[in-house]
């Protein structure tokens, strides 16, 4: 079935479309009922991580107070140490995948040559660069640690930008310029400015899998999809290239309404997704053709028979893309097409668990233990703010309660007549205060030594040393080694779990689309020695690779690296047995490199060089100079041959 005809059979109020929706709504559905337990969850977390308390209504009245007449006010505080916690093992983990240098690295899986694995990491660099990878791939490191999964997904994308210039040219007669008749014209151009995969993240919350398989094997289920906000110049491009339809129902609706019922947003979430209203209720946006703003809606994938679906004819299970609004209108639907036959998403889960459907997050785990610390310093700091406020038991017909009740220092408390003559502490008394959360600072340290243990974020991973006293090297590098181990292993989980199948769909969807034939610069420790620059063909990079999977350790310090080789070039003199097997200027060019000196090449002599240094030397002269200040005697001239000069 041609794209025409399926439009044609997708229009607004036909049969199918009707039945396309509700079938697309009943998958929303079904995620959206298993899914909507943890959104309430994963909002806590969020709030928990920007150490976030509502304002209670007293804490509001001391805020006022404090910026009306500048007194000083407690107020509740909330102790980030699950944020430190949580920034300290996404600091490991970029660190151990982001790293890299290439970022992507891989491995010929039948034997494929090194030329074509150097090429093709080199092309996945580029990407990286200039499609602005980086980004992405942070926040998708950092949200298991916030939601319990981090989804990111990734399509390939041709980017164009159209640039319109006014430029002088003569008129034409019979194709030829005539003289003297210049006149001013708009050009048009069409720049294409990056060709290759494109990563964008979606938010937890936003994400709909199939709640009938865990969430680490959500590929295998039949849906997954997301809500989506699409801009009105990507629907109008897309219409113009023939991706997107049904146009004109969708500038009629005013689908850009936040604030109507049933629609879901950001804020709200998609709580709301089954309550939508049907695509019959379009209210027409009087005054205008085309609403501004954006098309609210969800982008799911499917793996559905075309025959079942009234598709096609084909009866073999396929991936579609639909594209359907929050007022039920379908503006999207086509095959994938793409070699891999999985969806364009992949999934980081925080715990190791093949069997949830919804996991867990590292700040959910440690809330609890958090909460506690936070309880200890605040009934603290409330205990001494009771300590500083002195108490009194007064008489209030002895004593003159407004001197009583300044919060002035050094004030003086006046006595009525009927108590001159009497002991003052007959009327007013001082209580004794008591601070009983004198150990509380100290109990916050073990409350902080239990989330270490549960999380493997030690002192020494954040960068400090425990106190109490002098600590040895060994001491130091096991106390390390033990937190490093936890999250080794946590790592060596997001390389397979995430980064191997990621780096999979990245590897075969360059090669499907890829087809230009352009200059890239080489990547890799042997290419940073000599940085050179190769021509890149969709025949280059055939074959079969896979991710070169990372072992859950940090990446080696350069700088220590370094001085170890030049302790050992130190110790080369030695050994010329050793000296004469090595190439010492490559050793030195590679040293340089490690210690970060990205230069060497443009220091390298070449060959004309070398011999004008060593001319300039004296150590080598001219051939006809040389000839001039020897006396050779020519020998007689042997029969039958030439002359012997």
């Amino acid at each position: 079935m041609s794209s025409k005809e399926l439009q044609a059979k997708l229009r607004v109020g036909t049969p199918l479309h009707r039945k396309i929706v509700d079938s697309l709504r009943g998958r929303l559905k079904l995620s959206e009922q298993r899914m909507s337990d943890r959104y309430k969850i994963m909002a806590q977390n969020e709030e928990l991580y920007q150490a976030y308390i509502p304002e209670r209504d007293v804490d509001a009245l001391r805020r006022q107070d404090r910026e009306r007449t500048g007194t000083m006010h407690y107020r509740t505080v909330e102790i980030p140490y699950s944020y430190a916690v949580l920034m300290t093992m996404h600091t490991y983990y970029s660190s151990v995948f982001l790293a890299r240098s290439p970022m992507f690295q891989l491995t010929g899986r039948h034997g494929e040559g090194e030329q074509s694995r150097v090429a093709f990491e080199s092309l996945l660099q580029y990407q990286v660069l200039v499609g602005m990878m980086t980004l992405p791939m942070f926040v998708w490191l950092l949200d298991p640690g916030k939601y319990g999964y981090g989804v990111i997904g990734h399509n390939w994308e041709r980017q164009t930008v159209r640039v319109r210039r006014t430029v002088k040219k003569p008129r034409q007669f019979l194709g030829m310029d005539i003289p003297g008749t210049e006149q001013e014209v708009d050009e048009v151009n069409d720049v294409s400015t990056y060709e290759g995969n494109k990563v964008y993240n979606v938010r937890a919350q936003d994400f709909f899998p199939d709640p009938r398989v865990a969430l680490v094997h959500f590929q295998k289920g039949e849906f997954c999809g997301r809500y989506v906000e699409t801009p009105w110049s990507e629907i109008y491009s897309g219409q113009q290239s023939g991706r997107y339809f049904n146009y004109k129902a969708l500038s009629k609706s005013r689908t850009d309404k936040s604030q109507e019922g049933g629609v879901p947003t950001r804020e709200t979430g998609s709580d709301k997704v089954t309550s939508l209203p049907n695509e019959d209720d379009v209210v027409v946006e009087s005054g205008y053709d085309v609403p501004v703003g954006q098309v609210k809606g969800h982008e799911l994938y499917i793996r559905l028979v075309p025959t079942e679906w009234e598709l096609g004819k084909d009866d073999q299970y396929e991936v579609w893309a639909f594209n359907i609004s929050t007022n039920g209108i379908i503006f999207g639907a086509e095959p994938l097409g793409e070699l891999n036959g999985k969806f364009p998403f992949d999934i980081l889960v925080d715990e190791i668990d093949g069997y949830t459907v919804a996991p867990r997050s590292t700040i959910e785990r440690i809330k609890p233990m958090n909460d506690v610390i936070s309880w200890l310093v605040n009934t603290h700091f409330y205990n001494v703010r009771a300590a500083l406020n002195d108490k009194f038991v007064a008489d209030p017909s002895m004593v003159v309660m407004k001197d009583l009740q300044s919060e002035e220092p050094g004030k003086i408390i006046r006595l009525k007549p009927q108590a001159y003559g009497k002991d003052v502490r007959t009327i007013v008394t001082q209580l004794t205060t008591v601070d009983v959360t004198q150990s509380h600072l100290k109990d916050i340290g073990l409350w902080q030594d239990f989330i270490q243990r549960v999380t493997g974020a030690n002192d020494t991973i954040m960068g400090m040393i425990n106190a109490g006293g002098r600590k040895t090297a060994t001491e130091v590098r096991s106390s390390t080694s033990f937190g490093v181990n936890r999250l080794k292993t946590q790592c060596e989980w997001f390389s397979c779990t995430g980064f191997a199948p990621f780096t999979q769909a990245l590897v075969q969807r360059t090669q499907q689309f890829y087809s230009s034939d352009k200059k890239y610069r080489l990547v890799g420790d042997i290419a940073a020695l000599n940085p050179t620059f190769a021509n890149i063909t969709p025949e280059q990079i055939a074959g079969f690779y896979d991710y070169e999977p990372v072992d859950g350790t940090l990446p080696v310090d350069r700088f220590a690296q370094a001085n170890l080789w030049q302790m050992m070039m130190g110790q080369l003199r030695y050994y010329p047995q050793i000296l004469q097997k090595y190439d010492i200027a490559k050793i030195f060019a590679w040293v340089a490199n490690l210690a970060g000196i990205k230069n060497m090449a443009q220091f390298k002599i070449t060959p004309d060089a070398l011999m004008a240094q060593q001319v300039a030397s004296g150590n080598v002269v001219p051939i006809s100079s040389a000839m001039k200040d020897t006396n050779l005697n020519e020998p007689r001239q042997i029969p039958n041959v030439g002359p012997t000069a």
